[in-house]
């Protein structure tokens, strides 16, 4: 039986079998390497567009608990979530200790990538994936030198070169310390005199019981704040607060969600406009007495208008960046029906699927083709007002989705071209150039299916 390592690189990347049965070898090495490094373990592999990375292998440890609830074999990878992976993959060499997010608990984790090579080919890299939390509290143990081991270093120091703010609580849970960040924090918040000696209660962004290694988030006084209480090894202090300020972050997070309001705004005002070019346009082709190329070509501009539109309709409430696809193509199949369908034809057409949520960019690119498609069927598989029915199926199968158009008529031949057959070659186009994807064109006397897939973008 296929693994489904060879699947995914078989369906995903341009590795040949040699190179897969090199991957697949490191089935039963993957668990051992888990459990013994406490991380989870993944290979990932170079898509063969490039443009992302997707995981063909992954062990769960079972002396730790694993960051992730669920399996992600087949998730697609995005070098900007992951900057390790995408240096090592670049440069072919180890990296080690790099901060990342987990998708999908989006969570902070910290990456070890070590390249795989086949016959001195890069071909995939093996990552381990350890929390974040852990991670750094492990190095700042490492980092802070031990009581009596006489190194005449002073590592109070060390944390005036730290950007977060740092302060020291002694066995009585009162301030011995601090660095230069921290008592400008505590300076900008309002607070008078040096923090020397006060108590922590005063100080901490909320109550605080023991050191557990957790990052917090607080609001105090005029700032949002991030914080954390950790044990340290030192003569007079007992614990440390490491905080940190996202006050301006905070902000910049409120004025992007004005943004994104005023870019669903803008994005009403497109669609209005759009569907006013489109019926103007529809009306001036419905002004000729007779039919001619140029109502035909009138009706077929307000058709792709009203598909740009569908785009606009289909923009999900939870992220203004993305699109329902299963809803921008129900609203190319309404506006078709607006354009194209008299009460005199009886053609049925049907949206089905599992739908996608992708960029508005790419959703657009999408609307452009199925309406070519749509158009197409229903100006030519169902002669003389013949009753058909004509389906346009979504299957998302990660990274890729993919669309079929299919119709029950009298399908056409390749080798003779049809008037204003323009459509088509439009549509593959959009498939290649701005989709990446590929097209596949299946017809005979049963009808005719058009099937095109793509990246999730």
């Amino acid at each position: 039986m296929i693994s489904a390592t060879r699947m995914l690189c078989q369906k995903y990347t341009d590795l040949t079998d040699r190179e897969i049965s090199h991957i697949e070898s490191y089935h039963n090495l993957l668990p051992a390497l888990a459990n013994a490094e406490e991380a989870d373990v993944f290979i990932d592999c170079r898509t063969s567009t490039g443009r992302s990375a997707i995981v063909v292998c992954e062990a769960k440890p079972q002396t730790v608990p694993s960051n992730y609830k669920g399996t992600i074999l087949g998730m697609l990878i995005q070098w900007k979530d992951e900057p390790a992976v995408d240096r090592s993959f670049r440069l072919e060499v180890p990296t080690v200790g790099v901060r990342a997010v987990s998708m999908p608990e989006d969570r902070r984790i910290v990456q070890s990538v070590e390249p795989i090579f086949y016959e001195e080919r890069l071909i995939a890299v093996l990552i381990y994936e350890k929390p974040a939390v852990a991670v750094e509290a492990m190095v700042a143990r490492q980092d802070l030198p031990k009581t009596g081991e006489g190194t005449g270093l002073d590592w109070t120091a060390v944390a005036d070169c730290l950007s977060e703010a740092v302060v020291f609580l002694d066995q009585k849970e009162a301030v011995c310390g601090y660095n230069q960040a921290a008592a400008a924090l505590y300076r900008g918040m309002g607070y008078v005199g040096a923090l020397m000696g006060m108590p922590g209660s005063n100080i901490q962004p909320s109550t605080v019981e023991e050191p557990d290694g957790q990052w917090h988030e607080a609001s105090m006084v005029n700032r949002a704040l991030q914080y954390r209480k950790v044990a340290v090894t030192g003569e007079r202090a007992k614990t440390a607060l490491i905080i940190r300020d996202l006050t301006e972050q905070r902000r910049l997070e409120q004025e992007l969600a004005f943004q994104r309001t005023a870019l669903r705004e803008l994005r009403h005002r497109m669609k209005n406009s759009l569907q006013m070019m489109a019926s103007l346009t529809r009306s001036r082709g419905y002004e000729a007495v007779e039919p001619s190329d140029a109502q035909t070509a009138l009706l077929d501009t307000a058709n792709r208008l009203l598909s740009l539109t569908a785009t606009l309709d289909g923009v999900v409430q939870v992220s203004p960046e993305k699109v329902s696809l299963l809803q921008v193509l129900e609203q190319v199949r309404k506006y078709t029906f607006q354009t194209l369908m008299t009460p005199a034809r009886s053609v049925a057409i049907r949206v089905w699927g599992q739908d996608a949520e992708v960029s508005a960019g790419c959703a657009a690119s999408v609307a452009l083709v199925v309406n070519e498609l749509l158009q197409n069927a229903l100006k030519y598989a169902f002669p003389a007002g013949a009753a058909g029915e004509v389906e346009i199926q979504l299957q998302t199968d990660r990274p890729l989705c993919k669309i079929t158009v299919g119709d029950n008529g009298v399908g056409f031949r390749r080798e003779t071209a049809r008037p204003g057959g323009i459509g088509l070659e439009l549509a593959a186009t959009i498939v290649r150039e701005k989709l990446m994807g590929e097209w596949k064109v299946d017809t005979g006397s049963g009808g005719t299916k058009i099937t095109f897939d793509f990246l999730e973008q």
